[in-house]
């Protein structure tokens, strides 16, 4: 598990490109192994994911996985015009930043406890 003591990055625009092919690099090699352990293809293995990710974080904040889970339906839909991508840019923006507060919260109730 990642240190939570850590702070949270802001990467520029040049790093976060770095960050996201590392990800990209580790989550591809576990979707492949993954799908191989299960039997499944590689798309029923991320989807099994995501349900499995979507249900950690609504024990985070139910209501802030809705919005973000919301905010990435606008994101994604092409026919979305460019001010409703806008706002769910902000509403997705502002869910993530509860998501990675309650974190914050539960790391630290952890660590006394511990």
């Amino acid at each position: 598990m990642a240190d939570p003591r850590k702070p949270i990055m802001q990467p520029d625009e040049s790093e976060s490109v770095r960050l996201r092919k590392i990800a990209y690099d580790h989550l591809r090699e576990c979707t492949e192994k993954g799908a191989q352990a299960t039997g499944t293809t590689g798309a029923s293995f991320v989807i099994l994911g995501l349900a499995i990710w979507t249900d950690e974080l609504a024990e985070l904040d139910y209501r802030a996985t809705a919005q973000m889970l919301n905010a990435l339906t606008i994101l994604y839909d092409p026919k979305a015009p460019p001010k409703k991508k806008e706002h769910a840019e902000r509403k997705r923006r502002a869910a993530v930043a509860k998501l990675l507060a309650q974190v914050d919260l539960d790391m630290n109730s952890t660590e006394g406890s511990a």
